[in-house]
Formats: structure tokens, sequence, C-alpha cells
């Protein structure tokens, strides 16, 4: 059961907009990375919580906070940065609780380089194609509940 969502790249908050469509009871943070187009008041002005964060920092919360991690366009955002991606992937397994999932969607070459990394945490993952005729292609990872 999916109750806690970070949405890590929010852009407008569509993703907790979609979720309270339809009717699914989830608590939504919707996070703005720092380096992004600030759209954090518009985010708060249809009624959601959200934040601005450094993904090259930790985010403040408590370890395995969330059952549902999702991040549309992160990955590209965060290859000019100071921090890796492999950073990035450790901090979301401290944040994701065991049994939860991984949803990236980006371009084909950084889908592939995150795959890699999230094996190497020893999490499921599957590259999904969209078959829309671009190079965007979605990651879905599922953190074990216990690390074989």
């Amino acid at each position: 059961m999916v109750r806690n969502v970070m949405d890590m790249n929010a852009h407008y908050g569509g993703l907790n907009a979609a979720l309270l469509e339809e009717k699914k009871m989830v608590w939504v943070m919707n996070v703005v990375p720092v380096r992004a187009r600030n759209t954090l008041p518009l985010i708060l002005d249809r009624g959601f919580l959200g934040v601005l964060h450094d993904w090259c920092e930790p985010f403040p919360t408590y370890p395995r906070t969330y059952d549902m991690l999702h991040a549309d366009g992160l990955l590209s955002l965060l290859t000019s940065e100071r921090c890796g991606l492999m950073e990035l992937f450790i901090e979301m397994d401290r944040i994701l609780r065991p049994e939860g999932w991984v949803v990236l969607s980006d371009k084909l070459g950084l889908i592939e380089l995150a795959r890699s990394h999230a094996t190497q945490i020893r999490w499921d993952a599957r590259v999904i194609d969209l078959q829309n005729g671009s190079d965007q292609r979605l990651l879905v990872c599922q953190k074990p509940f216990l690390k074989r």
C-alpha cells in the first residue's frame, strides 16, 4: 500500500493533482530542486505541500519515510551538479521504505546509468520504453525487504 509519496522534481504538482483526481488517499511531498525554475509558489497556491531542496544535500526526513519516490527529468537536471547520481541513489535508498517503489522518467542514457546504480544498491530495476518515438524512458525500481 502506498501512503507517503515524494515527487522529487514536482514541476507544477501534476503527480499530486493526478493522485487526487483518482481519489488516491496518499500524502504527497512536492519537492522543487533549487536549480530548477522555482514553481513552489504555484504548488502552494494549489493547496499542495512543497519545499525547495538541493538534491546534493540530504533531505531532512526520517529514514524509511516514503513508500514511493517519483522524479520526472531530475536526472537531466542533476547531470551538471556537483554531486553524482550514486549519491542521489544512496539518499533515495535512505528515505525509501523496504518494498517501496521508485519511478524515474528521463532520457535513455541517463535511465540506463540510473538502472546501473539501482542494481548496485540491490534494487530490482526495469526500464520501460514509452513507445512514443522519443528517447524518454521510465525506470521502475523496487527496494527489496531484505538486501540479497
